[in-house]
């Protein structure tokens, strides 16, 4: 327990923290309000060791600027120092690696302590800070991609062709991101084209703001959110009122579960039609600048210059493949919408939606939201996960008690490489909400592979906390889902061989990174992977074979819908960044009431524009979100969705780039320590033993039962192939 600092007066602080579980400031003790207890104080940071990730975090806006500019004087010297470098003289450690490593972003730690806490900071001044900060990199990068000097020097290192494997692979992604930064154009127009990417920039990080500072509350009558739980409403409680906002432990449950439509209707409403400022004109004026940056650069459109290096090639092979795909889905979501609107008797509106798909399921499949959500306690399916994932990839994870962090809620795990005893990287989880904080789900790559650096990542997303009465957080399926497939792109990231930098040079394209993630996801949706993510919060129990029954035999249940909704969110990011896009916050809504009815089959209420909530366009998934319908439709197959996951370690290992081996690790995982097997999440040595056990068994060579499933797979597997 903490001690109270020595003051007659009680602590400002933890009345906040007490009513608000996991969303109360933290703050250094200089900035601390006086009297706030030790509790409530930001500690300071640990000395810097081999097994701690290289951050000290910044405690205020003055440090940040520090840094910012420590890494601006660096970059101009790492420039003059490449630029000076004679032809001859132009090798991978003169030209490629400085270009490479520090000061830029993914392998430079001063950058990251800077920059990250733009999306986390409990203080409101470090996060505009440290957004101020991200702004001048990115101005740094672009100038870094548009200087003549540079470039010169990567012509010289690609024209001697002595470059093989991967730093053969960086250097042309080094020269065509100088050839596609303007760096033909004449000196007037690459300054303009600056002051392009600066302007595109700074209404983007505008636009993430409003999103992340967002303070709606709508008060309402214990009656008026009828069908949602006694304890979600008794934790949202103030004077008499229940306080919903607009963070999706508060948005899911009232869109799902409350029978009242007038509330539905209000909390649709204040999230697509009031909330965030002025968002809607931010997405115009970002919509506008891209254009004219794909104009400059002689692109028809951003779609052709963004997708030019992804996996799609050009916005007319997305279209290709998404329009025989909405033939074919539009019947199966007409079906499923006549279905919904039978069970409502009458017409269906936007906000009735998520409403009545959980009532058809409840009522004509016997999955219920709340008595699902008894089973998946948050702290049991976070460990689990982790234990997953270490049978799968042959790691493990070592929980760090001790670390300088951003907030207390904040875990630390250091990874390690069971057969070489290596140390594979560092990850973070910061799993609940609070104000200021980065409003979906993301995995942050914030230092890769460099040399002896190794890399570290961080998973933001905004899952339920335990009450404030200690009772625990219960999450819905879908929740289990969201974070298995983020804790995914963790372990794509960690296990990832060789030396990268930006995402310009990431080993994969920007579409093809929800691949390893999509697949992998599918374990949420097997029998094993049920049974062990589940463990009832009172009894113990797993779930109960009839109801993990009707869960799988639900799983496809308005799948019609549910595709059409996100080739409806394809296609407009497509058009919003065609050749003719609209350029006010006029035309986007005309654009949306338009495709919304088109493609999803739901009508668009009046003033609705989930646009001034959809980050993802925003950011480098701009014109990318077609890749995620591509590898949903793809994922099944890299999943062997019938095998046990001990049968899966070659393929997995294969897709999230580590060496494929044949070494299946349940042994070693059960072989450690008890307090080993703490410290990674495990969930205790006899249950794990008989797991390993039951699966060795199930698919022993010598089995019968063994030798048929994996025939059945065979089988499945030639028939998926041809």
């Amino acid at each position: 327990m903490s001690k109270r600092q020595k003051t007659d007066e009680a602590c400002p602080c933890c009345e906040l923290r007490a009513r608000q579980a996991s969303s109360w400031q933290f703050l250094p003790p200089n900035m601390a309000p006086k009297g706030a207890c030790q509790q409530c104080v930001l500690p300071p940071p640990p000395p810097l060791s081999d097994y701690l990730p290289p951050f000290v975090w910044p405690r205020t806006a003055a440090e940040i600027e520090g840094l910012a500019q420590g890494v601006e004087i660096d970059f101009t010297s790492t420039m003059d120092r490449v630029a000076a470098v004679s032809d001859a003289d132009a090798s991978v450690e003169t030209v490629l690696r400085p270009l490479m490593g520090a000061p830029h972003y993914k392998t430079n730690k001063a950058v990251v302590e800077a920059k990250f806490l733009q999306h986390c900071s409990t203080d409101s001044a470090v996060r505009e800070a440290a957004d101020k900060a991200g702004a001048r990199f990115a101005a740094l990068k672009a100038k870094g991609r548009t200087d003549p000097r540079i470039y010169g020097r990567v012509c010289a290192l690609a024209a001697k062709n002595t470059v093989s494997g991967r730093d053969a692979h960086f250097v042309q992604a080094l020269k065509a991101g100088f050839e596609r930064s303007g760096l033909n154009l004449s000196p007037a127009d690459q300054k303009k084209l600056q002051e392009l990417r600066d302007a595109d920039a700074k209404v983007c990080g505008l636009f993430k703001k409003n999103l992340a500072e967002d303070k709606t509350e709508l008060l309402f009558d214990k009656n008026e959110l009828e069908g949602c739980s006694d304890a979600w409403i008794a934790e949202r409680t103030r004077d008499g009122k229940v306080v919903v906002t607009l963070k999706y432990p508060d948005l899911i449950p009232v869109l799902q579960q409350c029978s009242v439509a007038a509330t539905r209707r209000r909390v649709s409403r204040a999230r697509e039609c009031e909330a965030y400022g002025a968002n809607l004109d931010y997405v115009a004026e970002g919509v506008a600048i891209r254009k004219q940056i794909a104009d400059l650069l002689g692109y028809k459109s951003w779609a052709h210059l963004s997708t030019e290096t992804r996996m799609s090639g050009s916005p007319e092979a997305v279209t290709a493949f998404m329009d025989p795909l909405l033939a074919k889905v539009k019947e199966g979501a007409a079906r499923d919408l006549e279905r919904l609107k039978s069970l409502k008797g009458g017409a269906l509106e936007a906000s009735d939606v998520s409403f009545y798909s959980a009532k058809l399921l409840k009522e004509q499949y016997g999955v219920d939201h709340e008595a699902v959500r008894a089973y998946f306690p948050l702290d049991h399916v976070v460990a689990t996960t982790l234990e997953i994932y270490q049978e799968l990839l042959g790691l493990e994870f070592i929980e760090i008690e001790k670390f300088d962090t951003w907030h207390p809620a904040v875990r630390l795990f250091r990874v390690i490489d069971v057969a070489t005893k290596q140390k594979q990287g560092f990850f973070y989880l910061d799993l609940h909400p609070r104000d200021g904080k980065y409003g979906h789900a993301a995995i942050f790559h914030l230092l890769k592979r460099w040399g002896d650096q190794v890399p570290v990542d961080c998973m933001l997303c905004n899952l339920p906390a335990p009450s404030a009465d200690g009772k625990p957080a219960l999450l819905r399926h879908s929740n289990c889902v969201t974070f298995f497939h983020e804790f995914g792109h963790i372990m794509h990231g960690l296990c990832a061989s060789g030396d990268g930098n930006s995402t310009t040079l990431a080993k994969c394209p920007r579409d093809f990174v929800e691949a390893p993630s999509q697949m992998l996801e599918n374990w949420c949706w097997t029998v094993e992977g049920l049974k062990r993510l589940s463990k009832h919060h009172e009894t113990g129990a797993t779930l109960p074979r009839d109801l993990l029954d009707k869960m799988l035999d639900a799983k496809n249940v308005n799948v019609g819908l549910n595709m059409a909704r996100q080739i409806y969110l394809s296609t407009l990011d497509l058009e919003i960044h065609g050749t003719d896009p609209p350029t006010t916050a006029e035309g986007l809504q005309a654009l949306v009431d338009r495709l919304r009815p088109e493609i999803s089959l739901i009508e668009n209420p009046p003033g609705a524009n989930m646009l001034r909530s959809f980050g993802h366009l925003m950011n480098q998934y701009s014109a990318a979100l077609c890749g995620n319908q591509n590898f949903t439709a793809r994922s099944r197959r890299l999943h062997a969705i019938d095998a046990p996951i001990s049968t899966q370690v070659p393929r997995i290992m294969a897709i999230c780039g580590r060496k494929c081996s044949r070494r299946i690790c349940l042994a070693s995982v059960s072989r450690r320590t008890p307090s080993t097997r703490r410290r990674a999440g495990a969930t205790g040595t006899s249950s794990l033993r008989r797991a390993a056990s039951e699966r060795s068994s199930t698919t022993s060579p010598r089995s019968s039962a063994g030798r048929r499933r994996r025939r059945r797979s065979s089988k499945a597997a030639a028939s998926r192939k041809h």
